[in-house]
């Protein structure tokens, strides 16, 4: 109820959407409007590259004022539907263009619940004579609920993955992804025209309604005094108790289902019979440990689907690679309702996911989440990763502290590739097979928030690839590097809203804050406050070689300290071919509020064109423009 009542208060801004007249206001001094602020799609067609490219990423590159009418969207859904997992897996899925709704018609579990010409419905506990006594009857149907599915020989989870599911192909892909072992790209292509990737988003449905189902009945739920196994055909079944267990084995069971009590998980890997694991727990203070560098861990998937349904606790999870909601050709879904929680990780994890979807939902407390790489909101090709987080003050963190990934930009910083990240493969420069990248998302709805990140990160997006952070409320602090807050490179678009608070925004180095390289849209959407903007080269509205960089900032006394050019409506052209009659554009608005700015170009109340690169030369095709209303 309360994620839907904080849904309903956001309607308001998706009645009146944006007030682009000041973007109007500020292309008028040189002749355009909002319609001419495009990229010529059959000039840049020509550079190729776009392999798995998703309608997403399409729509938002042919218009990239689109972009705030999916923020006021993507907020509003992401707060609804933040325990809601059934959502968060069909929106996920329909970014990578497998819009399944398994539910839309009819009750999609209605085979396994309701009996057909009279003959009883199937239960292995029953059969096996598990948790026999009326006490546990409701449990005992929820068990047998999810091992029908699993045992349907038509459930389309088996026929997704057909003559895959095997470790050797994981390793494979495990060492592809996470390892870069580029030994592996053809395999990688071929499963991508093999794998049927809506069989498995609505496989992972059915499994989300049935694992919700479960859940939603849990506290009605008797459990026993000391835990209890069934080995099936199709994986291990575990029922835990009310206090404190310890479930650590060599495989993920097919299904664990915990009463409460502060209690510790310890395994990685796959499933030994089935491509799927599914966990519920109730309550406590849990750990959830997958140390493991050479295999997925809990909450990953590889060839399957993984959930993990934590519903009260203050809670730990500790990781290695591919966990906490990451998938790979596969789905994983990790949903916290409440607790101060710790995640832990070094990559591929945390919402994350190629050719498939990777989430991590948190509804409450005061969330602390570090990675090294590729996490918190993380989308490679064919990939969404999605970070919900509902409300508390929390901190995300993805490792700049000490170098262990340093980037062709700068041998003193990590490349993140988080915190909403959009990535794909380029490879012109190699053996052009380049694929289009991914969906990544990061939206955190309420608190004061703190974001650390090195290069590639906070709204940022890479080789024809989607990156979105959108933060909700509260004063918050954003500090980077490099292409982040709203910003990308070669044919991306990449995109930082923040809705309200008093914000400071900080990068160190170059390309941030709205601003656009090579073919990429950069946007920095901020709503409301009095916000500080730390600016160095190319920030605040900055283009540069055929990039877009849209800024805008609605309102309060912001402060605008820069260090360096260009900025606040400024961009660079570049004389490539013919690059040199294609437009780059920077645009900066500021609507309103005392701002405070160094440039001697830009003040309140005021309309300017951007100092030109080559005054003495000026290129046409370079448009730089600024409004300060």
């Amino acid at each position: 109820m309360r994620s839907l009542l904080f849904a309903l208060l956001l309607m308001p801004a998706l009645a009146s959407g944006q007030d682009f007249s000041l973007f109007d206001s500020a292309l008028a001094q040189v002749g355009m409007t909002l319609n001419d602020v495009r990229f010529d799609q059959d000039e840049m067609a020509g550079w190729g590259g776009d392999r798995y490219r998703m309608t997403f990423f399409t729509m938002f590159h042919h218009n990239p004022f689109k972009f705030p009418k999916y923020g006021d969207l993507t907020l509003a859904a992401c707060s609804s539907s933040v325990t809601n997992i059934v959502n968060l897996v069909g929106a996920s899925a329909r970014r990578i263009d497998c819009p399944v709704r398994r539910g839309l018609v009819s009750d999609a579990l209605e085979k396994y619940t309701t009996p057909k010409d009279s003959l009883p419905l199937s239960s292995i506990t029953n059969a096996r004579n598990f948790l026999t006594g009326a006490e546990y009857e409701r449990l005992r149907r929820k068990i047998d609920l999810i091992y029908r599915i699993v045992e349907d020989k038509d459930f389309a989870l088996k026929s997704s993955f057909d003559g895959y599911n095997k470790d050797g192909v994981r390793r494979k892909l495990f060492e592809y992804f996470v390892r870069d072992s580029q030994v592996y790209n053809d395999l990688v292509e071929e499963m991508a025209d093999r794998v049927d990737l809506n069989r498995m988003v609505g496989s992972t449905e059915d499994l989300a309604e049935a694992s919700r189902r479960l859940a939603d009945s849990l506290e009605q739920c008797a459990f026993p005094s000391t835990k209890y196994e069934l080995e099936t055909r199709s994986g291990l079944i575990v029922v835990g108790t009310k206090g404190d267990d310890t479930y650590e084995y060599l495989v993920p069971p097919l299904l664990i289902i915990d009463g409460g009590g502060n209690d510790t998980y310890k395994f990685s890997g796959y499933p030994a019979d089935y491509p799927a694991s599914i966990i519920v727990d109730l309550a406590g203070d849990d750990r959830y440990i997958s140390t493991d560098t050479t295999r997925a861990g809990i909450g990953g998937a590889i060839l399957g689907v993984s959930i993990l349904i934590d519903k009260a606790g203050n809670d730990r999870y500790e990781g290695a690679y591919l966990t906490q909601g990451a998938g790979i050709f596969g789905s994983a879904v990790l949903l916290d309702y409440t607790g101060d929680d710790m995640y832990t990780c070094k990559g591929w994890s945390q919402g994350c996911g190629s050719f498939g979807m990777g989430i991590l939902s948190d509804s409450a407390g005061a969330d602390s989440l570090y990675c090294l790489s590729n996490s918190q909101g993380f989308g490679y090709t064919r990939g969404t990763g999605l970070l919900v987080n509902f409300e508390g003050d929390d901190k995300y963190v993805a490792e700049d502290s000490y170098v262990f990934a340093p980037t062709q930009q700068t041998k003193d910083h990590n490349g993140s590739l988080a915190q909403g990240t959009g990535f794909g493969k380029r490879a012109d420069f190699i053996d052009g097979h380049s694929w289009a990248g991914g969906v990544g998302i990061l939206c955190d709805v309420k608190g004061n928030d703190k974001y650390s990140a090195g290069l590639f990160a906070q709204g940022c997006a890479y080789w024809f690839a989607v990156g979105m952070l959108l933060d909700g409320s509260g004063d918050d602090v954003y500090n980077a590097v490099w292409y982040v807050q709203g910003s990308g490179a070669h044919f991306g678009a990449a995109y930082l809203d923040d809705f309200a608070g008093n914000d400071t925004y900080t990068a160190s180095m170059n390309m941030s804050q709205g601003s656009g390289h090579d073919f990429t849209i950069g946007y920095l959407n901020d709503r409301a406050g009095n916000d500080t903007y730390n600016m160095p080269t190319l920030s605040g509205g900055g283009g540069n070689a055929n990039g877009m960089g849209l800024f805008h900032d609605w309102s309060g006394d912001d402060v605008y300290n820069t260090h360096g050019r260009p900025v606040l409506g400024q961009s660079n052209p570049t004389d490539q071919g013919a690059r040199k009659y294609l437009y780059v554009f920077g645009i900066f608005v500021d609507g309103g509020g005392n701002d405070t700015y160094k440039e001697p170009w830009a003040a309140n109340g005021k309309k300017w064109i951007g100092p030109k690169a080559n005054p003495a030369n000026p290129d046409p095709f370079e448009i730089g423009v600024g409004i300060d209303r």
